[in-house]
């Protein structure tokens, strides 16, 4: 045997990453015939006790070429003394084509939708933004989404055309305490017949080329409905929270019901629901229901943040009604629960790998995870398929179902989703 292959118990850390590199040389990129080295493909090897982690850029490459060479990487690493596990963890390429960059200097996105038109949305989604605004330590934009019915204008008595700056950005608009922008600015009230692709790209324009400055926080008035637009919304808006707005009718409800899943279903946080129209008091002082009593917290399985009444002084915006105010907090409580998770540096990164590997290393990184301990993997898509999969995997006593006490998954960005399963 010779002095090289003998490997103490315990190899060091930067000694074993140092033994994993030299490896790799011994496979080659199939597109330039060097080495995975020498060609860039390699782009970090890190080791921690036993395990390797190699971090690859697999872009180009179509998913049967991509599959042999992370397993020939693999194969050599594991072929590595003092190697006990070994993954390949693909570089994110960044956001598909038609997803939307965040808005430059945005620190919180909140989105205000409905499931249905009518229920009060925009009343709800200005007054919110107004209330967030009071806060003198607050910088507060509203970007009025909805191409079809934009009624911010009308609320904050706005007037268009905007202009534009230097770099040929838009400028909001200053409407007291807030920054706004709606496309009711730019039409000058003509209709617009957008749909399709054409209204995915005004509303991509309109978010990403307008000058919102270091705002603290920025509400979206979405379109009401499930639509293309509040899919694009959805799907590509960096949106760290959704407020949903429904009358307590059960119609209303059930429909928001749905609504809310498609916003699950896309990874958006929801904070809790808003109801509108709750009642009303008559010269009498009685206080009348306009509405069949229904159980919308239990209906719904969130919060009501906040209960509007059927009054006139809701869509006074003269004054932040006490409603709108108890709204803002409300929403900065369920901002701060549903905060983003905190993914340590170890998590298992499968961005830009093929499906194949992706589900292997997964299991692999899930059983080698020790009860009591938290497993972290991040994607460019929704993981929460690969539950099932994880579940199965770790066959203890016959018990499968008790793999895992917690799972979590958070959409943090268009595409980086992180999956967190507590053993």
């Amino acid at each position: 045997m010779a002095k090289d292959d003998i490997v103490p118990d315990e190899v060091p850390t930067d000694d074993l990453a140092a033994r994993v590199r030299e490896g790799l040389r011994a496979v080659d990129d199939p597109d330039l015939g060097t080495d995975v080295l020498e060609s860039g493909l390699v782009t970090d090897v890190s080791a921690e006790g036993g395990a390797v982690r190699i971090a690859a850029d697999l872009a180009g490459f179509d998913e049967p070429t991509a599959e042999d060479v992370t397993e020939a990487m693999r194969r050599r690493a594991l072929s590595t003394p003092g190697v006990e596990r070994a993954t390949v963890e693909g570089e994110s390429t960044g956001a598909a084509d038609d997803d939307i960059d965040g808005a430059a200097g945005v620190d919180t996105v909140i989105a205000v939708a409905s499931a249905k038109g009518g229920v009060g949305k925009t009343t709800v989604s200005t007054q919110l933004a107004r209330a967030l605004a009071a806060d003198p330590d607050r910088d507060v934009g509203i970007f009025d989404a909805d191409l079809y019915g934009p009624n911010v204008p009308e609320l904050l008595d706005l007037e268009g055309p905007v202009s534009a700056n230097a770099d040929g950005d838009a400028e909001p608009i200053e409407a007291g305490d807030l920054t706004a922008m709606s496309v009711g600015l730019i039409a000058n009230d003509e209709p617009l017949a957008w749909r399709g692709a054409m209204a995915h790209e005004a509303v991509s324009e309109l978010f990403e080329d307008t000058a919102w400055g270091d705002l603290d926080t920025l509400v979206i008035d979405l379109p009401p409905g499930t639509g293309d637009i509040v899919l694009t919304a959805l799907q590509s808006l960096p949106i760290d929270g959704a407020v949903l707005v429904s009358t307590p009718h059960p119609t209303s409800v059930g429909d928001t019901s749905r609504s809310a899943t498609l916003f699950e279903e896309n990874g958006v946080p929801l904070l809790g629901t808003v109801v509108n129209m709750r009642g009303f008091s008559c010269e009498c002082g009685r206080e009348h229901d306009l509405f069949p009593e229904t159980d919308i917290e239990a209906e719904l399985d969130q919060p009501v943040l906040c209960e509007f009444p059927f009054d006139e002084r809701v869509r006074d915006f003269d004054d932040v009604p006490p409603e709108a105010r108890e709204l803002a907090g409300a929403v900065d409580e369920r901002l701060e629960a549903v905060g983003d998770l905190s993914v340590p540096d170890h998590a298992l990164d499968l961005r830009g790998l093929p499906k194949r590997i992706r589900h292997e290393q997964a299991t692999e990184e899930f059983r080698a995870t020790e009860p009591g301990e938290t497993f972290y993997l991040i994607n460019d898509h929704d993981p929460s398929p690969l539950a099932n999969e994880l579940v199965s995997a770790v066959d203890r006593e016959g018990a499968p179902g008790d793999a895992f006490a917690e799972y979590q998954v958070r959409r943090q960005a268009p595409d980086e989703w992180v999956m967190a399963v507590a053993r």
